[in-house]
């Protein structure tokens, strides 16, 4: 495979896992505002389990991106079977790298973008994860206000 049309593909992916995590964290910020009840919302242990929620969801898109990777990989004829090319794709994204399985030299390049999506998957889940937190505790300040000294 030509090195554009690596590219091009890999940008295709790299779009419509961006897109989909776009998703789950509009996702994430709806059912937080408008499933969880505001009584729910006034303890330190309902704000660790909303926390832990938003976690695992965005852990959820990270993952989601891996299955579309390792899909793609199967697709292109990289692997002969799933769990190389899932193992690759995870390895990849999150940038870990390990060596131990490598893509052929025709489709070699989207290991690299792999990698790049990864970092931005990862970072704008830390961006969304610390947003998240400051909405919680402000709502925590702010009840601590209402209810006086």
């Amino acid at each position: 495979m030509s090195i554009a049309a690596q590219l091009l593909l890999g940008a295709l992916v790299v779009a419509v896992t961006m897109i989909a995590q776009a998703g789950f964290v509009a996702a994430a910020f709806a059912a937080s505002d408008r499933l969880v009840p505001p009584r729910f919302r006034s303890s330190r242990l309902a704000s660790m389990l909303m926390l832990a929620a938003a976690t695992i969801w965005m852990l959820a898109a990270l993952t989601f991106a891996a299955w579309l990777w390792a899909g793609l990989f199967l697709w292109l004829g990289a692997f002969g079977s799933l769990e190389p090319a899932l193992y690759f794709a995870t390895v990849s994204l999150t940038t870990l790298g390990f060596g131990d399985v490598v893509l052929a030299e025709d489709v070699r390049l989207l290991s690299a973008v792999v990698a790049a999506n990864g970092l931005i998957m990862f970072g704008l889940s830390t961006a969304f994860l610390i947003e998240f937190v400051s909405d919680v505790r402000e709502e925590e300040e702010e009840r601590i206000i209402e209810k006086g000294p």
